[in-house]
């Protein structure tokens, strides 16, 4: 792709031994004096708010990026939990695959919790400046044969430019452009929920309002893998030399973000179930808000029904106009935008698949072997 495998253009910069004043205001980066590598430090985080970033394809190219105060007094602690605030939405826009968090221990437990649960990267590591047995992160990656799963995830609202599902760590490759026969799917009933899935009245109800035969089996089989993979959830790793959990997770929490499910004028109920179900079955469900076009009476009733008794979605109803102008004021507190579509031809995939597609999924470690604190501190996340 680049001749002779250089990678990209190097970033904007001047030379380490520069002095002119003119270099200084020009350039962004400063060159290392021997090695093709580039640096810079300052107040901003790597690319202007809602712009791209520019990843810098083989090149070493550091940003380090200095606003968080360090003293612990109130004010100081606001204007931290804010640059916190301001990094999670960084991390969400972008999407890097992996994130290290090192600070005291005594600290790093809350600053690493904040972020993981403000953002949906796949792979996390908690590490100490002050504590020999857990050492800095120093690096972001993972080991999936010691259940570290990852995996390679587009920004969400941009996914379907990339790709059809994400790369998830270890996962079975056919399993990507597998589907289900419709006769086993219409063979699925309620019943085939007993079996060891807990699933409440208000679910029981939605699936039986389904009217097509495939689709509700479809999302009797979502719903009970959703149950298979949360029935222990986190999962604990079996590495020797650090400790991880792992597993299905809701969406980012910070506070205004959610994902919005767009119902146009021809959505039916059945198109909508599938997408939907993997949030009002699990604890997303207060994240994910329907967008439901004005015209479509029949969906509107039938959302009604359900939601009577139990208030735990939100409905905006609105026309394509008005929707389109909310987006431009407030898009970036969608973590995704989803338009439902009609039933796809190919048919039904595999629901690991499916689910990756609006819940994201991942590890977070610690860089200590048999570390029970970390445990019993990032077990008890609601994240999971």
């Amino acid at each position: 792709v680049f001749e002779s495998h250089g990678g990209t253009s190097p970033p904007p910069y001047s030379s380490s031994s520069s002095n002119k004043d003119d270099d200084v205001v020009l350039a962004t980066y400063t060159k290392h004096s021997t090695k093709d590598a580039y640096f810079r430090i300052g107040p901003a985080l790597p690319s202007p708010e809602n712009d791209e970033m520019e990843e810098y394809w083989r090149k070493v190219v550091v940003d380090v990026t200095n606003t968080i105060p360090s003293s612990t007094d109130a004010n100081k602690r606001n204007k931290l939990n804010m640059e916190v605030d301001k990094l999670s939405k960084w991390l969400n826009r972008h999407q890097p695959i992996s994130l290290a968090v090192n600070a005291k221990r005594s600290q790093v437990f809350d600053l690493g919790r904040d972020l993981f649960e403000n953002t949906s990267l796949v792979v996390t590591t908690i590490g100490s400046t002050d504590k020999e047995d857990a050492p800095p992160a120093m690096t972001c990656q993972a080991r999936p044969q010691d259940a570290e799963c990852f995996g390679e995830f587009p920004p969400r609202k941009s996914m379907g430019l990339y790709t059809k599902y994400p790369v998830i760590i270890p996962s079975s490759t056919p399993s990507y452009d597998t589907h289900y026969r419709k006769e086993y799917l219409e063979s699925l009933t309620l019943e085939d929920l007993y079996s060891g899935t807990e699933c409440p009245t208000f679910v029981k109800e939605w699936l039986s309002d389904i009217t097509d035969g495939t689709t509700r089996g479809y999302c009797v089989e979502l719903v009970r893998y959703l149950s298979d993979a949360t029935k222990e959830n986190p999962k604990r790793g079996f590495g020797t030399g650090r400790t991880a959990l792992w597993g299905l997770q809701r969406p980012p929490m910070l506070e205004g973000c959610r994902t919005l499910l767009r119902c146009g004028a021809d959505s039916s109920f059945d198109d909508l179930s599938p997408v939907f179900l993997p949030f009002y079955v699990t604890n997303a469900r207060s994240q994910v808000e329907l967008s439901v076009d004005e015209s479509n009476s029949e969906l509107l009733d039938r959302l009604v029904k359900h939601d009577l008794d139990n208030h735990v979605f939100k409905v905006v109803v609105e026309g394509e106009a008005t929707l389109e102008q909310r987006l431009a004021k407030e898009g970036d507190n969608f973590y995704n935008i989803v338009r439902i579509q009609s039933k796809n031809e190919e048919g039904y995939p595999m629901p690991g698949q499916f689910v990756s597609l609006y819940l994201p999924m991942g590890h977070i470690k610690s860089t200590m072997k048999n570390d029970e604190e970390f445990v019993k501190y990032f077990g008890q996340s609601g994240k999971w």
